[in-house]
């Protein structure tokens, strides 16, 4: 089994590796090694008997995550910045409005403007 680096305990430029361990045939094949921005958040957690493990309140991945994790894992997923004004003609940065989070299509992970005015609707 591999050692934990740097990459996998710290966040560069926001950035890290995942550090859950993967198996295979019963032997360690080195670390999850996806892009990871965050630790996996505290939780609670109760006894699944059906399943029997414990499972968490968030139902996150519930196994080993020595430091950072990657979504898939139960770590924050990385806010993706867009521009979902549609029928805008201008992009965020020449928008009249304040950005506004939760803009668009239902994804509050998405950025938009406030923007009132629409030209040129489809």
């Amino acid at each position: 089994m591999g050692v934990l680096t740097d990459s996998h305990k710290n966040l560069t430029n926001g950035v890290g590796k995942c550090s859950v361990p993967m198996w295979r045939c019963g032997m360690p094949a080195g670390f999850c090694d996806e892009p990871a921005y965050s630790t996996r958040p505290e939780s609670r957690e109760y006894m699944n008997y059906c399943a029997r493990e414990y499972q968490r309140d968030d139902n996150r991945y519930n196994g080993y995550v020595p430091a950072l994790a990657c979504p898939v894992h139960g770590g924050e997923r990385k806010e993706k910045v867009l521009n979902l004004c549609d029928y805008c003609t201008k992009c965020i940065a020449d928008c009249d409005g304040d950005p506004v989070f939760g803009h668009g299509k239902g994804n509050d992970n998405v950025y938009g403007c406030n923007r009132v005015e629409y030209k040129n609707q489809i």
